[in-house]
């Protein structure tokens, strides 16, 4: 699978505001910098306005089926008025995807794009790679990127937790008998 700024980037950030739904200023300007959405730092008013749009985004990681991630997905660009645009910005640069005008304000860049990454995860085939963390209590959102696409964690954090929780019961019930 390709990871591109303008493909599986998009729903990375998704992840990431589901993980961080009161995102600061700083923290969604460094998140957008490193997928090279560059963008002016954005002010607590822009960040503070991608809330109910975090909330839309958890609805996609959470559904039990890829058919209920497409229909939810299908809503967001549509909320997001995602109008695909190929620009170059007039700098020379290879002609790429914008999702938005490049005039539109972050929160409207943001909701296109994070729209469309999950919606372009959908259509390669990855819905299944949308998931939510397995481990109770933790419900993280992430983009399964291993080569198998098994991951049902988060983090090897919430893996080793789970793991020892049921080593632990294991060895419990051994004793027991």
């Amino acid at each position: 699978m390709q990871f591109n700024t303008y493909t599986y980037a998009g729903a990375h950030i998704a992840a990431w505001l589901v993980a961080h739904p009161s995102p600061g200023p700083a923290d969604l300007a460094e998140v957008l910098a490193s997928y090279d959405v560059h963008h002016p730092v954005p002010t607590a008013a822009q960040a503070r306005s991608l809330r109910p749009w975090a909330r839309r985004l958890t609805g996609v990681f959470a559904a039990p089926a890829v058919a209920a991630k497409a229909e939810l997905a299908d809503a967001l660009l549509q909320a997001a008025d995602c109008r695909p645009r190929l620009i170059s910005h007039g700098l020379g640069q290879p002609f790429h995807l914008h999702y938005v005008a490049e005039d539109a304000g972050l929160p409207a860049r943001v909701m296109a794009l994070t729209a469309a990454g999950i919606a372009n995860a959908i259509d390669d085939g990855a819905g299944h790679r949308l998931r939510v963390c397995s481990r109770d209590g933790c419900g993280a959102a992430f983009v399964d990127i291993s080569r198998n696409g098994r991951r049902h964690f988060c983090s090897v954090r919430c893996a080793n937790q789970v793991n020892v929780a049921n080593h632990r019961l294991r060895q419990r019930q051994a004793r027991a008998r």
